[in-house]
């Protein structure tokens, strides 16, 4: 059985699980020389017995209960670092995945969680318990160790046999739940499309069908544990019933056994299967964990985006050496040179579908080039896209990121002349955001994007058509703003509208692959 584990991990678990078997063991042994001591009336003085006994037992206590502690300290750990993973996994490419990454991160991993927490700690005590109980079996009574030795293989048999279904089960209830999740929000987007088309009542079919089949599925695992369950305890219920059986008759008709080793016998048989019959139950539990991973093991394996190509440079807000980008099967830009100044305001041109929102994503370490460097000043980069998401927040919190306060929000919003229209609302900056519905009309949203990084004054800011929704007016008042904002920070601007030329410092123009200067400015 291969275990998600590391070989450090594997052996300090197993070190401190044969530990604490041994106090066991010895505290069994010592309980029953006492008791052997009591019912055969030996005259045997059990108060160094009784103090062993005692010492023992609290160490087993102790011990198992750092095993515990331990090995759940060490799960979530590896929790954390799988977790980091999926996020490192975040990029452009995923953000047609995104339901799938959310699901990922919030639902299949936590899933996951039972598998190391519970499952693998379980599997390497049951191994080392089992190993242990039977090999001083053999030294005290060969016959009960036959006996545990020929019952044992049909638990972990049926049991491997159930838990593989189940693995596969719960993948099927993954992927479904995956599916769930995507129709939803899906739906929940074109909540307006439904509406005006008048398919309400082919969603509501299309819903009920994947809730019917995810609940089908669930309860096909649920079949699966009750089957390993009532098993498991037949199985155990017999192996105990024929180790008794054997003690009996060697009491009571060979008259060959004592009872120091009968009771002894007796208190490590349950032990024994009871341990069995855990792990037939984690096994279920870790099968369903593990075909949970599944889905976030796919995403965790995906190559994650080579940022070698992004440096550091003193010089200039950009600086690339024979940039080679592309998307799909498309060139966008064929071994490029340029120097975007660390002052000023660069203008990007060119047709729709040249390259230019891409070029951009380039630039913020969001899209790999095919070939060629990219030196970058800093890290601190506002960017100011053309499509955005608004989960559910405020506008004081969208905007300020709580790193700001109300007045320096409200004085923001004044700059780009959206005071007025967000006080007009009924609860004013503090305006819920909902299932990614805002007040505001197109042009205003577009300025409240610009605010949330504009109040930060970053040192480079990267827009993707900044003026687009604009009236003539606002567009004026947000040109002023940035011809202020530009002496101290680098702004990087893709712009349709020519009247943000004028303020411009330099202009450049992306067409059939080469990003060349463009006129003067």
């Amino acid at each position: 059985m291969k275990l998600n584990l590391s070989l450090k991990r594997a052996v300090l678990y197993s070190l401190i699980a044969a530990i604490s078997l041994a106090f066991y063991i010895a505290f069994g042994h010592q309980l029953s020389r006492i008791l052997e001591s009591i019912v055969m009336d030996k005259g045997l003085k059990i108060t160094e017995p009784l103090i062993y006994m005692s010492a023992f037992f609290v160490l087993f206590i102790i011990t198992d209960k750092f095993y515990n502690l331990y090995t759940r300290m060490s799960a979530n750990k590896s929790i954390e670092r799988k977790a980091d993973q999926l996020i490192d996994r975040i990029d452009v490419k995923t953000q047609r995945e995104s339901e799938g990454m959310i699901n990922a991160l919030l639902v299949h991993l936590e899933s996951y969680r039972p598998y190391e927490t519970s499952f693998t700690p379980t599997v390497i005590k049951t191994m080392i318990k089992v190993t242990g109980i039977i090999a001083v079996l053999f030294f005290i009574d060969i016959y009960a160790a036959a006996i545990l030795l020929f019952t044992a293989p049909f638990i972990p048999l049926y049991y491997v046999l159930v838990g593989l279904q189940t693995q596969q089960e719960s993948v099927k209830q993954a992927t479904r739940f995956d599916n769930i999740g995507t129709l939803f929000l899906n739906l929940i987007r074109g909540k307006d499309t439904v509406k005006n088309t008048q398919s309400r009542n082919t969603v509501i079919k299309r819903l009920e069908e994947d809730n019917k089949g995810f609940v089908k599925e669930t309860m096909h695992i649920l079949k699966y544990a009750f089957q390993s369950t009532m098993m498991l305890e037949f199985i155990t219920i017999l192996g105990i019933g024929l180790v008794a059986l054997e003690i009996a008759l060697r009491i009571i008709i060979f008259e060959n056994i004592s009872f120091y080793t009968a009771f002894f016998v007796l208190l490590l048989a349950p032990e024994f299967y009871n341990a069995l019959k855990v792990l037939g139950t984690e096994f279920h539990n870790g099968k369903l964990a593990l075909g949970s991973f599944e889905k976030a093991k796919a995403i965790i394996n995906k190559p994650k985006m080579n940022t070698a190509y992004r440096g550091k440079t003193d010089n200039y807000a950009a600086e690339a050496d024979k940039l080679t980008i592309s998307h799909g099967e498309k060139l966008l830009l064929d071994k490029a040179d340029f120097k975007f100044d660390k002052r000023g305001l660069t203008a990007i041109t060119g047709e729709s579908g040249a390259g230019k929102t891409t070029l951009l994503r380039t630039l913020l370490g969001l899209h790999e080039p095919d070939s060629g460097t990219l030196d970058v000043l800093t890290a601190d980069i506002g960017y100011v896209s053309d499509q955005v998401y608004f989960s559910d927040t405020t506008i004081y919190d969208y905007v300020s990121g709580d790193s700001h306060s109300e007045e320096k929000v409200h004085d923001i919003l004044e700059q780009l002349n959206l005071s007025e229209s967000i006080d007009n609302l009924e609860e004013g900056i503090h305006t819920p955001i909902v299932n990614h519905n805002i007040p505001l009309s197109g042009g205003e949203i577009v300025r409240l994007k610009m605010a949330r990084v504009l109040i930060a004054r970053p040192d480079i800011i990267i827009m993707d058509e900044p003026t687009e929704f604009l009236d003539a007016e606002t567009e004026q008042l947000v040109m002023e703003y940035l011809s202020e904002l530009k002496e101290t920070s680098a702004i990087i601007a893709v712009i349709h509208r020519r009247q943000l030329l004028s303020i411009a410092d330099s202009h450049y123009v992306l067409s059939n692959g080469h990003l060349k200067r463009g006129e003067a400015v």
